[in-house]
């Protein structure tokens, strides 16, 4: 009996002293790299201050928040908001509106910037700063300067594109920004423009760690570069790949705000209105606030679903190739 509770006693002792040893530890680190921690302190704050406290007014989702009443004093309506939200048309078509330029925009984005990757790890080294410069730049133009460049360039009187149309192809001008069917796919096809090179740079950083003796090997077997292309370097990525895409794929019920708030109009609400910009109407046309949040936290609970469960697939297929393998 005595030799057992000597047993955890000791036991005790080992726990204490790991766990003054832990505190110790992360004391000696927070003052060895004391410089370290006030270069991130700043960031840390910001993230605080504006991801993680504004997640305080989330309970106005079950309120009837009203701004002057604040969080306490604003009554509780349960799941009401709930409701209205998911039975507002207004709502329904701003989510298909969002899943379509989502969607396209990233069958679209995803491939041509791995392919603008392989074409950057297969050029010259001369060649390859002159593309990955021009096809990176448009990532560092706000969507603002964007919007007021594409609305010179579309313009249906005096614009770029309506001049060729007009004067080369004798066709009359087409209102691309005020007609809803056009204004999609500028939104779509802003995208790959904008973000193919950023997505490619990451694509590009993931094939440099490729082992080059494998190329020497095929080269040897006498594989092209075609060759080399499917069967060495997009298998290498495979894991860079499918993780981008599981997180491209929550990004589909998740607008580009900016992008669309920039360049559409009353004209064009019903195809370019999108969830982020009919929540914004709401919260600060509106004054609905807690129909906004409501709109949000579904959003971002849909998004968070959709990402577990690509990643839920995207290891059942890791799974039933490594037994094939």
């Amino acid at each position: 009996m005595d030799l057992i509770i000597d047993a955890e006693e000791i036991v005790k002792n080992e726990i204490l002293q790991n766990k003054v040893s832990q505190s110790d530890t992360l004391l000696n680190d927070l003052i060895v790299n004391r410089a370290l921690y006030v270069f991130i302190l700043p960031a840390f704050l910001s993230v605080l201050l504006f991801s993680y406290t504004p997640m305080v007014y989330l309970i106005s989702i079950f309120l009837n928040y009203n701004p002057m009443r604040g969080l306490i004093n604003s009554s509780f309506v349960g799941l009401e908001n709930f409701k209205k939200v998911f039975m507002d048309r207004f709502f329904w078509q701003a989510f298909r509106n969002n899943l379509y330029i989502k969607i396209f925009e990233t069958c679209i984005t995803y491939p041509v910037s791995v392919i603008l990757a392989l074409f950057l790890f297969e050029t010259s080294k001369t060649n390859k700063k002159i593309a990955q410069t021009a096809t990176i730049f448009p990532y560092f133009i706000s969507w603002i300067v964007i919007a007021a460049m594409f609305k010179n360039i579309l313009a249906p009187s005096g614009g770029l594109v309506n001049e060729i149309l007009v004067n080369a192809f004798k066709t009359k001008p087409i209102p691309f920004l005020t007609s809803g069917k056009y204004f999609r796919w500028v939104i779509i096809l802003q995208d790959p423009w904008k973000f193919a090179g950023y997505w490619a740079v990451i694509y590009h950083s993931a094939m440099l760690t490729i082992d080059t003796s494998l190329y020497e090997v095929a080269t040897i077997d006498g594989a092209g570069r075609w060759r080399q292309m499917f069967f060495i370097t997009l298998p290498c990525i495979r894991t860079t790949l499918i993780t981008m895409f599981i997180l491209l794929t929550g990004y589909i019920v998740i607008g580009p705000f900016d992008q669309v708030f920039a360049q559409y109009s009353p004209l064009v609400y019903d195809y370019g209105d999108i969830i982020e910009t009919y929540s914004y109407r709401l919260a600060f046309g509106q004054f609905k606030y807690s129909l906004a949040t409501t709109i949000g936290f579904a959003q971002a609970v849909i998004a968070t679903a959709i990402v577990l469960l690509a990643n839920f697939f995207a290891g059942k297929i890791r799974k039933s190739e490594d037994r094939l393998i």
